[in-house]
């Protein structure tokens, strides 16, 4: 049974991915709703969700990709924001969200806390995939995605003490402010350490010739859980500690990997990306049966309707932070606009503040209750409905207002891509020039002529592209390149898979010269 059901959410996973890219939805809301129908349908097994399964099977490997993906330099640049919204946000809602459980459903402020906790932060995973599907600007992809990595350890603070005040009746906030310190730093310390290490380990392997593309790629998925799990047995944030393991490899890996073990892991992880993010979200939808099942003493009306003010009040509160935070700090210190540029346009931040979804994080630290705890069934139930609120609802909101708005980066016209390749070009032809001294043939001498012809042909088709001047014919020159060396990889896989069908090449040969077509295929642009 288990066997065929895991087989029956993969096919899920697959058909719910088709419908999404049909409707050009998000997929995470159609995951999650797909995994809600999948629920109601009689016969379909109950599946129960462990927190420790989530916490440790999704999201290592999601996070540390996050990361990976992170842009260093533009997290540092907006990091004022992104702390606001980390810290600051999710401690305000977490006490609204507190208050407004204790004056609508009679919660103690103390279990009031532990429901704001568990739903304050923002998803790492459902931010990043709605994000990116419907292409947001990277400054504020930037900003999303620092938020819903960083905020997981506000969160997570306030969670703790907010149970520990559940049992016993007693707070310390200077116990937890510490904790909150302890968390942070030993989190990010415990990730940098780690991956320096692994970084070590990993070339020192390829400097002694013993590594290949599958090594490195079983070492790249090892690395998300070795950083993650010591830093949650030291009871940090394994959450920041992937985040900042991450960051740091993702700027060694040209030191790490070499190109066949980056592209082959750049497949494997693409993989392993989609069917984590869309099991996640359809195990949410899955969740239901099991969340109702403990709620039988309310009316339904009544639990929908308690939900649905909580949900409001999580969505509301964003929007009522994100303005002033976003221009009032601006107006107050205006040298922020030399480190982040001008004032944002008012669209900006009302996207960000659609941005809150609420995901499988939420999920997982309310089944992380333990057995017994007060109202826990309700506590699920509410949590569940603010993840599909926050994901249906702002998820499809959110590439309906980019469209409308026409919201996109300010188009450079790829300058600084085409001043890169110039940079690059360059210093590649400088290099070649300091070797010609060490030629002691003919043949060192023409190869090195034809290179440098193709660099020096490069640097000037790029200059003009970086000062914006592009020949009248060039995007017509580009589009018959493309056209006409797609035709010449078309025929060679005719020609290779008819020595294949003559039987003059084997599979293995055959396989390896498609690897060389398709790897320049690829690099079309």
């Amino acid at each position: 049974m288990t066997g065929a059901f895991l087989v029956a959410v993969l096919a899920a996973i697959v058909a719910l991915a088709l419908v999404a890219k049909k409707l050009r939805v998000p997929y995470p809301v159609v995951f999650v709703v797909g995994g809600l129908i999948l629920a109601l349908i009689p016969g379909v097994p109950t599946i129960r969700l462990e927190p420790d399964l989530v916490f440790l099977l999704f999201l290592p490997a999601l996070i540390f990709g996050d990361g990976w993906t992170t842009d260093y330099l533009s997290f540092k640049r907006f990091y004022q924001p992104i702390f606001m919204l980390a810290i600051g946000l999710v401690f305000v809602t977490s006490l609204v969200v507190a208050y407004v459980a204790h004056w609508l459903i009679g919660f103690p402020l103390a279990l009031g806390f532990v429901l704001g906790a568990i739903l304050s932060p923002t998803d790492a995973v459902a931010a990043d995939a709605i994000a990116e599907e419907v292409g947001l600007p990277r400054n504020l992809m930037t900003i999303i995605s620092g938020e819903s990595l960083v905020n997981d350890a506000t969160g997570l603070v306030i969670y703790r003490f907010a149970l520990a005040a559940v049992a016993t009746g007693a707070f310390s906030l200077a116990h937890a402010a510490g904790s909150f310190v302890y968390v942070v730093v030993v989190g990010v310390g415990v990730g940098l350490v780690v991956a320096w290490a692994i970084a070590k380990i990993t070339i020192a392997i390829r400097k002694a010739g013993l590594s290949d593309e599958l090594i490195a790629v079983s070492i790249s998925l090892v690395t998300p859980f070795a950083v993650y799990v010591p830093a949650e047995a030291l009871h940090a944030s394994g959450v920041l500690a992937a985040m900042s393991g991450g960051i740091y490899l993702s700027r060694k890996s040209s030191q790490i990997f070499d190109a066949d073990a980056r592209i082959a892991a750049a497949s494997v992880w693409n993989l392993l990306f989609f069917t984590f993010n869309g099991a996640a979200f359809v195990l949410i939808g899955l969740q239901l049966r099991n969340i109702v099942r403990g709620l039988s003493a309310y009316p339904l009306t009544t639990l929908i309707g308690w939900s649905l003010v909580i949900a409001a009040v999580v969505i509301v509160i964003r929007y009522v932070w994100m303005f002033p935070a976003a221009y009032g700090r601006r107006a107050l210190f205006p040298k922020i606009r030399e480190r982040e540029g001008p004032d944002p346009p008012w669209q900006w931040v009302f996207i960000l503040s659609t941005a809150g979804m609420r995901g499988i994080v939420s999920l997982a630290a309310a089944l992380a209750l333990p057995e017994g705890f007060p109202q826990r069934d309700l506590i699920l139930f509410i949590t569940f409905v603010v993840i599909l609120v926050t994901l249906v609802g702002e998820g499809l909101a959110l590439p309906w207002l980019i469209r409308h708005w026409d919201i996109k980066d300010v188009d450079d016209g790829g300058r600084i891509v085409a001043a890169a390749r110039v940079r690059v070009a360059e210093a590649v032809r400088d290099h070649l020039r300091t070797l010609e001294t060490s030629f002691a043939s003919t043949a060192e001498w023409e190869v090195a002529g034809r290179l440098h012809a193709d660099y020096e042909q490069r640097v000037t088709h790029f200059t003009a592209h970086a000062g914006g001047v592009e020949p009248v014919d060039d995007a017509q020159q580009h589009g018959i390149e493309r056209r006409l060396r797609r035709e010449a990889y078309a025929a060679e896989r005719r020609a290779l898979q008819q020595l294949r069908r003559d039987g003059e090449v084997t599979d293995d040969v055959y396989r390896h010269l498609e690897w060389d077509i398709d790897m320049a295929e690829s690099r079309l642009e």
